[in-house]
């Protein structure tokens, strides 16, 4: 990730009731800053060895705003949480801020890099330190014999595969940017600023196990159906009859793991065109079936260039949910546009205890809140919380 320059930062959000005791904010850092993710890269001592992770002593300071954030603009201080200087290399590998919202609420970001975990790795981190149960990284010093050895296996393979990814995205660069030479365009349309959108709610977990099991289908199918239907009403295609391509990030953690760093692949899962929306539930979960078998062992190396992304991290367990005390709503999600072609949407999913959190973040066409309560009204959900 980081010699392709994609390191997109991963951020949990907590939003709950009224000013978090401090010390539970410094208990969490200091938990956190005992457990795995306070580790830091090392290059290895012989090239084209693979760089090796050791424990850290040093972190980021834990950041308190003293000025209120308006309701209206929580994702924006998020983004701006988001923007925080991560550096694996350096130990800075994630950070822990809060603000209080001026409706009486507080919000809480825990952002970690993604070159030092995913999204289930940074929930298992905070559930280990909300538990108090964390352990520091340890890791043996390698010998110039595993150097050596890691050369001639591993090392060699995954730099041999990070060539190939940047011959890839350089070759599929040069039509675009030999056309705007010869028909002088601009990559922005002249000009014109990139369109972003995202949003964010929360939704029953118990609505939306209703209408994926009538479905036939589960929780997953039903937002990549709904994320399908967005993105495809916000582009205008519904129409078309145009192929629609979902990427799925695909978890190769056991169930209990909460140590683990990245332990992701990406299948790609294709739906056939159709003119209208996707509502066949048992469809989508026979496809999805398919290409996670597919994608069993493929560890991620870069994105596939799909319409859209998928990420279901799982559920949140209480004592990480609660740790402030009764959380309003728990966000995990990804904040990146970086890479990505224009028109994609990123839908993030995090269950947690009685809710189902859901967030929307598009590059290149805009997605309102009207797209998406139109969606949730057709599946027949009501939203209980909007970030």
């Amino acid at each position: 990730m980081r010699q392709l320059r994609v390191d997109p930062p991963v951020q949990l959000l907590w939003r709950v009731p009224g000013r978090p005791d401090h010390e539970a904010l410094r208990t969490l850092h200091t938990s956190l800053a005992e457990g795995p993710l306070n580790r830091r890269m090392r290059t290895a001592r012989l090239p084209l060895a693979r760089p090796v992770w050791e424990g850290h002593t040093g972190c980021a300071p834990l950041r308190v705003s003293s000025r209120a954030v308006a309701p209206e603009t929580v994702l924006d201080w998020a983004d701006a949480a988001c923007r925080a200087e991560l550096d694996a290399h350096a130990g800075r590998g994630w950070e822990l801020s809060a603000a209080p919202v001026s409706d009486g609420t507080f919000v809480v970001s825990l952002v970690g890099s993604h070159a030092l975990t995913d999204g289930q790795g940074l929930i298992g981190a905070a559930t280990l330190a909300a538990r108090r149960t964390a352990r520091q990284w340890h890791s043996g010093q390698p010998s110039l014999v595993d150097d050596l050895t890691d050369v001639v296996t591993d090392g060699l393979w995954t730099y041999s595969r990070l060539a190939l990814s940047r011959l890839r995205v350089k070759a599929a660069s040069v039509p675009a940017t030999a056309a705007r030479v010869l028909l002088g365009r601009t990559e922005q349309g002249g000009g014109a600023a990139p369109v972003r959108s995202r949003l964010a709610f929360t939704v029953p977990a118990a609505e939306a196990d209703r209408v994926a099991r009538n479905g036939g289908g589960s929780v997953t199918g039903l937002m990549l159906a709904m994320t399908a239907n967005i993105l495809r009403a916000a582009r205008g295609t519904t129409d078309a009859g145009r192929p629609f391509t979902v990427g799925l990030p695909v978890s190769f953690r056991r169930p209990d793991d909460l140590e683990s760093s990245n332990m992701v692949g990406i299948a790609t899962l294709r739906l056939d065109g159709l003119r209208g929306r996707y509502t066949d539930l048992v469809e989508i979960r026979r496809l999805s079936k398919a290409v996670y078998a597919e994608a069993a062992g493929r560890h991620l190396t870069g994105y596939p260039q799909t319409d859209a992304a998928l990420s279901n991290a799982g559920e949140m367990l209480p004592e990480a949910r609660d740790v402030f005390g009764p959380a309003l709503g728990v966000l995990f999600r990804t904040v990146s546009g970086a890479g990505a072609p224009p028109g994609r949407m990123n839908c993030f999913v995090l269950r947690a205890g009685a809710t189902v959190s859901v967030g929307f973040q598009s590059a290149g066409v805009a997605v309102g809140p009207g797209l998406v309560e139109a969606e949730l009204d057709a599946w027949g959900i009501t939203p209980a919380h909007a970030w």
